[in-house]
């Protein structure tokens, strides 16, 4: 059996992620903490398959699962767009050039998932809403893409974003996710050793200043919002 240690982030209203810290990317929510917990196996088992499917080694799906909470932190989590997010324990380590290249290339199979749902999808089921107050997929993955660039932004001087970044509202969906993932990461290979190792207190583009950023969270980031929306777009297709 093996033990995965796990952090909680929980809103005021009891809406509770936990995020798996020895697996990037791998999450669970529900609308409590013991759901939550109740749900984490599972997220755990599903990871290993997806390491699988992408031609990684994986424990089997039958392997004995235990978690343990070794942190949490309360009133807040990227439950809605604008909230905040955590900065998780070994967040504050420095970062090594290798770690993110395994980082890199975590996002390309989570890319991989998500294009193969969206590639081939005429324009009718792109924008279908299922109500008018939902996103359409379209709108999903526009959203992706800006919350990466938004992402990079966290941890550079604004004046080094990627000049691609300030017109691309106007390309099609599929190049504009290709243009943005290309530009993120080599803005992120760029990032020097300081940068790799410092926390960040971006006050631009954000209501929340005193939140904390470094580039592991940021790479983290980066893979548990896109397999959330991946699944979200994968509930909307037609079974």
């Amino acid at each position: 059996m093996t033990c995965y240690p796990i952090y909680l982030e929980t809103a005021p209203d009891g809406r509770c992620m936990a995020h798996v810290l020895d697996l990037p990317g791998c999450i669970a929510r529900a609308p409590t903490r013991d759901e939550t917990l109740a749900r984490v196996p599972a997220a755990i088992r599903e990871y290993h398959a997806w390491l699988r499917r992408h031609g990684k080694a994986a424990p089997a799906g039958d392997e004995a699962v235990e978690v343990e909470v070794v942190g949490e932190s309360a009133g807040g989590g990227p439950f809605d767009r604008g909230d905040t997010a955590a900065l998780l324990p070994m967040e504050r380590d420095p970062v090594t050039a290798e770690e993110m290249e395994r980082y890199f290339c975590l996002m390309a199979y989570a890319r991989a998932d998500l294009l193969a749902l969206v590639r081939d999808l005429p324009d009718e089921v792109l924008d279908w809403q299922p109500d008018p107050q939902s996103f359409s997929i379209r709108h999903i993955l526009r959203h992706v893409g800006n919350a990466e660039e938004w992402y990079v932004s966290r941890i550079v001087p604004p004046e080094t974003l990627p000049p691609e970044w300030e017109h691309d509202e106007d390309l099609p969906i599929l190049e504009f996710l290709e243009m943005e993932r290309r530009t993120a990461l080599a803005r992120l290979r760029a990032l020097t050793e300081e940068e790799r190792a410092d926390v960040f207190y971006p006050a631009q583009w954000t209501r929340h200043p005193e939140e904390p950023w470094t580039a592991r969270k940021v790479l983290r980031r980066f893979l548990e919002h896109e397999r959330e929306h991946t699944g979200q777009v994968r509930e909307m297709l037609p079974g």
